[in-house]
């Protein structure tokens, strides 16, 4: 939700589950290449572990037993899905929930207006900074041009940009960094518009991935229509796979896309494997993957 990321929860096949695990359990998110990620595991690792190195308990009965250890967490790949997933060729696009910055104001001025913007900008800023995060760029040796790339770089929601023309009309001026879209904000609604929009590019951010993903997701019925459709448009691919681990080991050594999940909502779907024939229960979703 904070990363405004969809994502598959299910579980890994045999092949792709932790090694002496008993299940591993997973969310899967797709970039914008198509590609998967696998972006979070839990493992139950069951008692394996315990015996292999001794773990024990003493249970109600007093009776010593091994230990059901689980493994599970995120780790650093999240930020490089943050990226992959939001970003575009000017930078980063940190999700408002996520952004350590929400908002940047950027003055604008000749010399002869300088003193009235600044003055602007700080009251309007000091009225922002007790509800958001926003940061205040005066810095005077660099033009806005070179301002507003840095920060849209780093990948800030929004940009407040405040001339002189916005300074007698008593009124900002917002830009949005995941659209660009400019939007003239009178003072006295200045908040709730900012609350709201900051809202709007959360959920926007999400849905736009989320239909990327759906747009990217394909069945199939035989494995000659999953190598075409591996090989011309990538993405995720639903298809019945019988649960022969020796089907799975051959679409990966051929085409390089694994079982990258068994979703937790996979629908009952009467079936035949796209490799054996095999009769099977649902599909599952192959992909290319990080």
């Amino acid at each position: 939700e904070y990363m405004a990321m969809p994502v598959i929860t299910g579980r890994k096949s045999d092949a792709e589950k932790f090694a002496g695990a008993d299940h591993t359990y997973c969310i899967e998110a797709m970039m914008q290449d198509g590609k998967a990620l696998q972006a979070g595991t839990s493992h139950n690792l069951g008692q394996n572990f315990a015996k292999a190195f001794d773990v024990k308990f003493q249970d109600k009965n007093g009776e010593l037993k091994y230990v059901y250890a689980t493994s599970w967490g995120v780790s650093t790949r999240l930020i490089g899905a943050l990226i992959m997933t939001h970003g575009d060729d000017n930078g980063l696009i940190i999700p408002p929930k996520l952004a350590q910055t929400q908002m940047v104001m950027i003055p604008i001025w000749k010399e002869a207006t300088r003193g009235k913007v600044l003055q602007f900008a700080e009251n309007v800023y000091r009225q922002l900074k007790t509800r958001f995060a926003v940061e205040l760029d005066a810095r005077e040796q660099y033009k806005p041009g070179y301002k507003y790339a840095e920060w849209e770089m780093a990948g800030v929601p929004l940009r407040i940009e405040v001339g002189p023309r916005d300074v007698e009309n008593n009124q900002v001026m917002l830009v949005r960094r995941d659209t660009r879209k400019k939007i003239p904000t009178p003072l006295n609604s200045l908040e709730n518009t900012i609350e709201k929009l900051l809202e709007k590019i959360q959920r926007d951010l999400f849905e736009r991935a989320l239909k990327l993903r759906q747009e990217n997701t394909h069945q199939v019925e035989t494995y000659d229509e999953f190598k075409k459709v591996l090989e011309e448009k990538g993405g995720f691919i639903e298809a019945h796979w019988s649960g022969d681990p020796a089907v799975e080991e051959k679409i990966k050594e051929e085409t390089k896309a694994t079982i990258r999940v068994i979703p937790f909502d996979q629908k009952k779907e009467k079936g035949r494997c796209i490799v054996s024939g095999k009769e099977s229960d649902g599909r599952v979703i192959f992909a290319k993957a990080y």
